[in-house]
């Protein structure tokens, strides 16, 4: 993974992109920390996943301790459990740096 500048020179570990393959299929993902309107963390990250198929937006969402892919509309079809599975362990590996 890689963290992103969020403010001027400050890494933010909030913020991060990732590269991996998983069946056969590149991907790219752009992981930014869902933020309240009044600055607080909410606990969901917000996913811009793409490979050869097209790009995906979603939020992962953490549910009895796994993280799942949001129903929100702009969500374009349905994203595997194994890639949520596979964001949810960098999610863990970027909290533990």
């Amino acid at each position: 993974f890689q963290l992103l500048t969020g403010r001027p020179d400050i890494t933010d570990p909030l913020v991060f992109t990732t590269t991996f393959t998983h069946n056969n299929v590149f991907y790219k993902a752009a992981l930014a920390e869902t933020i309240s309107w009044e600055g607080q963390s909410i606990g969901t990250y917000d996913v811009l996943l793409q490979s050869q198929t097209g790009t995906k937006r979603f939020t992962l969402v953490k549910r009895r301790g796994q993280w799942k892919a949001g129903e929100e509309v702009e969500q374009i079809g349905i994203v595997q459990q194994e890639l949520a599975d596979l964001l949810g362990e960098v999610i863990r590996q970027v909290r533990a740096a």
